[in-house]
């Protein structure tokens, strides 16, 4: 099927939704937001906690979250990013009007695809990701439906599966109870898949994934969307987290609607119980 912006099949699409990555085209390599001096004169105007950069010489595993990084601005990185070596993400740019509108494009295309009567309404959110030639993105995983999208030069991005149930729970509860995102192991079960610019990857949430970038700086639009499905998923997660501090053994989520039920409902207390205490403070 031919959208606007992305083409994907379909069937294809709604085989793969939530679970499987599934390669994608689209024609926004040429859009003149997303080329260097655009995103340098971004970078100059959004807020600074938005602009994240290290060095992209790291190790695939990288459990502890912190990478070194050049005691520079995120212009300078962008401004530089020829030969300074550095990996850089200016997250959250659909803050910016200008880049919301090309976010509300691409996925107003894509909505009346999404099976399962869902859509992506609930949570559109837009990350630039600039990187030195090869620059490495450690293992870890993200909480939305991803459209990775190629601009500039190539990467590769690698997506597996965890490698036990065990192994899911721990990273899943951990990362979706508040700490960072990398996993402290490589993905087993890797599919690599090779991108250039026009070409793109649909990522499912909490797929462990980990990218190596080619030998020229590359660009990349990820462009997500969050679900009543994947937010309910991440509570249940955040329950388990907070069951098994407590010396107790949940099922993973989706086993049992009940005990689903009774997690959320436990979630919520929490939730109220912290708020008190917060204004107590």
């Amino acid at each position: 099927m031919s959208l606007a912006m992305i083409d994907i099949d379909a069937s294809t699409f709604a085989a793969a939704y939530d679970h499987t990555p599934v390669r994608v085209a689209h024609s926004v390599q040429g859009e003149a937001l997303l080329q260097v001096d655009a995103l340098v004169a971004l970078a100059e105007s959004h807020p600074e906690e938005l602009v994240e950069h290290n060095l992209g010489a790291v190790p695939v595993e990288l459990p502890g979250g912190e990478a070194p990084r050049l005691g520079r601005t995120g212009a300078q990185v962008l401004a530089e990013i020829e030969e300074n070596g550095s990996w850089l993400v200016l997250k959250n740019v659909e803050q910016n009007p200008r880049y919301k509108a090309l976010l509300d494009r691409l996925l107003d295309g894509i909505d009346p695809i999404v099976p399962g009567g869902e859509n992506t309404r609930l949570l559109r959110e837009a990350f630039i990701f600039v990187s030195a030639p090869g620059s490495v993105t450690p293992a870890h995983v993200d909480p939305e439906h991803n459209f990775l999208l190629q601009i500039r030069g190539t990467k590769t991005m690698h997506v597996g599966a965890f490698e036990d149930d065990e192994t899911r729970a721990r990273e899943l509860e951990r990362f979706h109870s508040g700490s960072h995102r990398n996993i402290s192991r490589i993905p087993a079960g890797l599919e690599a898949v090779a991108l250039a610019p026009g070409q793109g990857v649909y990522v499912p949430p909490d797929a462990p994934h980990w990218v190596q970038n080619g030998d020229g700086v590359s660009i990349s639009l990820s462009i997500t969307w969050r679900t009543p499905t994947t937010s309910r998923r991440g509570r249940l997660w955040s329950a388990n987290h907070r069951l098994r501090q407590r010396g107790k053994s949940p099922q993973l989520p989706g086993a049992s609607r009940i005990e689903d039920a009774r997690k959320l409902a436990g979630a919520r207390v929490h939730q109220v119980r912290e708020r008190v205490l917060a204004g107590r403070h």
